[in-house]
């Protein structure tokens, strides 16, 4: 029975310190050194939001129009990958809020070839009114949140 107590007891304590990414603070900034900025290029998007993040109607068009603004700030040489986190995004929804804006929050991370993490960016976008049908509402988000991280991450202001 001591045991047996002792094995839950100890099973209880490491699924406390177990967590996921996501679980932890994704709001903390990583700032880019500014001569590493000038080097980089975004060469891949990927969006999450959850445990499952199939390509979807909502990356189709949210990755083209990020992509737009990531293109035109940082055209280093050396290729990383923004992994873009929405919080709490219904991929279904219409992306609007209470008062019928669109709006999305989140932070993207810039992951180099060795997978390590070298810039975090906490980013968020309000549009005025509905801005549109929801394809235009995706865009429109893709867009501010791209320009907005071409702004902190690499001083552009696109």
């Amino acid at each position: 029975m001591r045991a047996l107590l002792s094995c839950l007891v100890a099973a209880a304590l490491l699924a406390g310190c177990s967590t996921d990414f996501w679980d932890m603070d994704p709001e903390m900034r990583i700032a880019l050194p500014p001569g590493q900025a000038t080097a980089l290029r975004v060469d891949r998007i990927e969006i999450r939001s959850s445990y499952y993040d199939p390509p979807d109607a909502f990356s189709e068009a949210f990755i083209p129009a990020f992509q737009s603004q990531t293109d035109a700030c940082a055209r280093g040489q050396s290729p990383v990958r923004a992994v873009v986190f929405i919080h709490a995004l219904d991929r279904g929804g219409t992306l609007l809020d209470d008062q019928g804006q669109a709006r999305l929050s989140g932070s993207v991370d810039l992951i180099d070839a060795r997978g390590r993490v070298i810039g975090r960016y906490p980013l968020s976008a309000q549009m005025p009114g509905p801005a549109g049908d929801l394809g235009e509402r995706r865009s429109a988000l893709g867009e501010a949140l791209g320009a907005q991280l071409c702004r902190e991450a690499f001083a552009a202001g696109s």
